[in-house]
């Protein structure tokens, strides 16, 4: 038994923020009805066909125009059954075609309706464009500039959110009999992440101190350092052979670049796994910055010890459940 089995989902949703949510959704037992447009499908198939496939295993691929009045009466017959529907369509674009949250819900009492877009379903740019990046930018997160390697705001403001939402309304639906609609924006998603930095705190956990960052180690490769609390910071300092930096912890620079400098000169002396050894059986908060390739397979998360989910399932071809599922 998985603790969504039963559960149906209608992902009308494309590329990765949707995608990744109804994935994680599918694991834990959701089956899940992947609406495509014929001829096209995702535009996740023909961008990045790798991320497509981790992020869509296990579906059933349905191809419907829902624009056409037969897919649509498909499309509207599948809701009356469903648990959950998810769309990211920009605000206005699921009334227009007549499917709009409002119109389901008259059909079908019991239905989550979970909308995913950038900026919401109202306020001043809801009909704007965007991507991660812009949704980052505007949640005060690449201050200084940057571009990170992860998508945050699809993944962790739009993904998490979608499932969190999904399961806040079924727990509801649970105890009322009605389903609801489920408004996440992956601007406001993404600002949550940001509760540090809000709490003016952010400097500690950016690389100010010594304690607190990242360092070559011999043969280019890095270690990453986060003696945060002072029994990490001590027990780090005995272990690198520096001892008199001790209570100088959070000193403010000069002393921090000095002391930088310092446990950089140290963390030369070794290659960054030599460093992730000699401190394996020490609680001082040292490992090895890995790369993608090295740090294994994306594992199934959460672990739940009664329900377990169960990650596998093959990518489905474009339409290959249509006949099957309407």
């Amino acid at each position: 038994m998985r603790p969504l089995d039963g559960i149906t989902v209608l992902d009308l949703t494309r590329l990765l923020p949707g995608a990744a949510a109804t994935q994680l959704v599918s694991d834990f037992g959701a089956e899940v009805l992947k609406i495509e447009q014929p001829g096209l499908g995702d535009y996740g198939r023909h961008i990045s066909p790798a991320v497509f496939s981790l992020v869509n295993r296990g579906k059933k691929s349905v191809a419907l125009d829902l624009k056409d009045p037969h897919d649509k009466d498909a499309l509207l017959r599948l809701a009356d059954r469903a648990d959950v529907l998810i769309e990211s369509f920009r605000p206005g674009v699921m009334q227009r075609l007549g499917l709009g949250y409002e119109t389901l819900r008259a059909r079908n009492q019991r239905l989550i309706y979970v909308a995913l877009t950038g900026y919401g379903q109202t306020g001043p740019c809801a009909g704007m464009a965007g991507h991660d990046i812009n949704y980052v930018a505007l949640a005060g997160l690449l201050e200084p500039p940057c571009i990170p390697n992860v998508q945050m705001a699809d993944l962790a403001g739009g993904a998490m959110q979608a499932v969190i939402g999904i399961l806040l309304a079924l727990e509801a639906r649970h105890r009322t009999g009605r389903g609801q609609m489920v408004d996440v924006a992956m601007r406001d998603g993404v600002m949550a992440l940001a509760v540090v930095p809000m709490a003016g705190s952010g400097a500690m956990l950016s690389g100010r101190y010594a304690c607190y960052n990242l360092y070559q180690a011999q043969g280019g490769r890095w270690v990453a350092v986060g003696a945060l609390e002072p029994k990490f910071w001590v027990a780090l300092c005995r272990g690198l052979g520096c001892e008199q930096l001790i209570p100088e912890q959070f000193a403010e620079n000069p002393r921090q670049a000095e002391m930088k400098a310092e446990l950089a000169r140290i963390f030369q002396t070794k290659t960054a796994e030599e460093w992730f050894e000699h401190f394996r059986s020490t609680d001082a908060c040292v490992t090895p910055v890995r790369t993608l390739a090295e740090a294994g397979e994306i594992p199934l998360t959460p672990r739940l010890s009664e329900t377990p989910g169960q990650a596998g399932g093959a990518v489905p071809r474009l339409g290959e459940h249509t006949r099957e599922v309407t």
